[in-house]
């Protein structure tokens, strides 16, 4: 199976296109600080490289590169961007139009739900299972367009489940500091375990596996499950760890507060 370079065309485009429109807008002046744009722009640089070039043509034959996409999108990428504020730059848009259209979505009933800390959880821990134990799973590794499609849903579920987990963005729904910090934890724990689940497995889950042979097949599966495992763990440490410091650095500004 071959990636359609439509793809390589289309990712690049859209990742240049925020690029340009997250610049033009001048973040700092919303109060953007520049790690936050940092981070931003980083999670841009990671996503051109999964998306766009040799990573997304070796993940449509190697599950192990197919598992790099995964991880790096879902659990990474995704927070990167998240953490560079892009819905405060969005609400405050120079441009009327998507400052209007942004504010209109935040105002939707519907649409505000899904930024409910629960309903983000639920949502990327459904999207979890399904991309890796589903129909859904074996058909993104025999058709690359619905693997390239599956990319999209793993960064935008990846984008609704940390906004309002991390700071930085104004969320219809805060979540108290101890929820963000509970939330992230237990979320590893289905991570982790996909990974590990596919490293220890003996039997093939992706029909494009079992057309090479038998050892080697299973070997790929099993690297793609390593790389989840390791991957999941060490990246969600860290989201922990800034979630917890993040939460003692407000009871200590409380504290001070209660001081005067």
């Amino acid at each position: 199976m071959g990636l359609n370079p439509f793809w390589d065309i289309a990712f690049s485009l859209l990742i240049l296109s925020i690029a340009w429109w997250y610049r033009s807008e001048g973040p700092e002046r919303l109060g953007v600080s520049q790690a936050r744009r940092t981070l931003f722009y980083s999670g841009l640089s990671l996503a051109f490289i999964v998306l766009v070039g040799p990573i997304p043509h070796l993940a449509v034959r190697i599950f192990a590169f197919h598992m790099v996409q995964h991880v790096s999108l879902m659990m990474l990428i995704a927070p990167l961007l998240i953490l560079g504020s892009p819905a405060k730059v969005l609400l405050g848009s120079r441009k009327p139009v998507i400052a209007k259209s942004a504010r209109a979505l935040a105002n939707n009933f519907l649409f505000r739900q899904l930024f409910r800390p629960e309903v983000g959880f639920l949502l990327f821990l459904t999207t979890l299972i399904l991309t890796h134990f589903s129909p859904l799973a074996n058909a993104g590794m025999v058709n690359s367009n619905i693997h390239s499609l599956t990319l999209l849903l793993f960064l935008i579920s990846g984008s609704i489940y940390y906004l309002p987990v991390l700071t930085g963005n104004p969320s219809p729904y805060p979540a108290s500091y101890a929820t963000r910090v509970l939330s992230l934890f237990v979320m590893m724990l289905p991570e982790t375990m996909t990974g590990f689940f596919l490293y220890s497995g003996n039997h093939l889950l992706h029909d494009h596996l079992a057309t090479t042979s038998g050892a080697t097949a299973l070997n790929d599966q099993h690297a793609g499950g390593a790389i989840m495992w390791a991957m999941g763990m060490l990246v969600d440490a860290i989201w922990i760890a800034l979630a917890v410091k993040e939460w003692f650095a407000n009871e200590k500004l409380l504290g001070e507060m209660g001081d005067e």
